[in-house]
């Protein structure tokens, strides 16, 4: 392996610019692809990367078969991850990609095959694992701290996004193109289900809701809001809500055990644990080495700590992520469609839909 790796970057937007800052805060490592689908918009970046030696393609083929690049990181709007992704793996490179990894089960499925013959590095950006927090919450559920793990319970109330928001990124608002805000949002919520209690969603019921944005009331935010009830693998119950609103910005997230229960709040910088030996709640310390650094933002902050240690993977030549157990793994992207599959199918026929029997039907168009 070369001592400094070249990562290419496919995507110009607000994703790949963070990947790049992560990249490109490491030892040894170059950014010197970048494909966008506006070729202005890759040249922008690339302006604001200022990397010597930096190339801005026209075809993302191109730049995964003529760049020598060792890394592709791919953060396109999901319904582009799938034939990058491939052809990337085709060519011998160490995969990133951003979450949802795909639309649709059919087409994760692909993408994991041609990582199974690549026998390379991957993961996928389920960033908020690293949310100082989260982590704070893993320790203590390992610690044995609130005991087994009964309900969990996932509320989330966001801003109203704005019709030129929307137009900008239509995959977020929309259906039939994409998973809208179920498989941009509500899937890391998903994960984070399956990081912090080690169990696999057996069950789902849902109800996914279009809506209108008050401000533009003739704009459509198809399945904007969804409310869904889960059964998992080791008998715990869930609820895990999303809805666009007028009001406050709100996250909570909580684990309810049989001995006490943890609240993440404040986009995963905030942690309480109450248990049952206790009087009241205790607001648990982030150790300094979680802390985000002063001037960083906590979502840059948890793309950094990933993209480090898929790095690290990398070097060691770490295929299977021993050495990184907490790097999110191309399977665990595949869980979160498997997830959204069955979501979806159960809105449809409004029964309880089994989540391994949902891989066999797509719900989505594959690209």
């Amino acid at each position: 392996m070369p001592e400094k790796l070249r990562v290419g970057i496919i995507g110009a937007g607000w994703a790949a610019e963070s990947h790049a800052a992560a990249f490109l805060q490491l030892p040894n490592v170059e950014v010197t692809a970048l494909w966008s689908r506006t070729r202005a918009t890759a040249e922008a970046l690339a302006g604001r990367l200022n990397q010597p030696g930096l190339r801005v393609y026209d075809d993302w083929q191109d730049l995964i078969e003529q760049s020598k690049v060792d890394v592709i990181s791919i953060a396109t709007p999901p319904m582009l991850h799938r034939a990058p992704a491939v052809a990337a793996l085709a060519q011998g490179c160490h995969v990133l990609v951003e979450k949802p990894i795909s639309v649709g089960y059919v087409d994760a499925r692909a993408i994991i095959h041609a990582a199974q013959a690549a026998k390379t590095v991957t993961a996928t950006c389920f960033n908020w694992r690293y949310a100082p927090a989260i982590q704070v919450a893993l320790r203590t559920v390992l610690d044995g701290q609130i005991g087994a793990i009964r309900d969990v319970r996932s509320h989330w109330h966001f801003r109203m996004i704005t019709r030129d928001f929307a137009a900008a990124r239509p995959w977020v608002g929309r259906m039939d193109i994409a998973n809208g805000a179920l498989g941009e949002g509500l899937s890391h919520d998903f994960d984070k289900a399956r990081f912090l209690t080690g169990s696999e969603f057996k069950q789902i019921v849902s109800r996914i809701t279009p809506m209108t944005i008050k401000q533009d009331g003739d704009y459509l935010m198809d399945g904007g809001r969804s409310l869904h009830l889960v059964a998992f693998d080791n008998g715990a119950l869930g609820d895990f809500f999303i809805t666009p609103t007028a009001g406050e910005n709100d996250w909570h997230f909580s684990l309810l055990g049989d001995e006490g229960s943890l609240a993440v709040t404040h986009a995963g910088e905030r942690v309480t644990c109450q248990r049952a030996i206790d009087d009241k709640p205790k607001v648990l310390a982030i150790p300094e080495s979680d802390q985000v650094p002063p001037g960083v933002a906590v979502i840059q902050h948890t793309w950094n700590l990933l993209i480090a240690e898929f790095v690290h993977a990398i070097r060691h030549g770490d295929t299977q992520h021993r050495s990184v157990p907490h790097l999110p793994t191309l399977i665990d992207g595949l869980r979160a469609e498997e997830i959204v599959a069955a979501a979806r199918a159960s809105d449809a026929s409004g029964m309880w839909v089994s989540v391994e029997q949902s891989r066999l039907v797509n719900t989505t168009p594959a690209g």
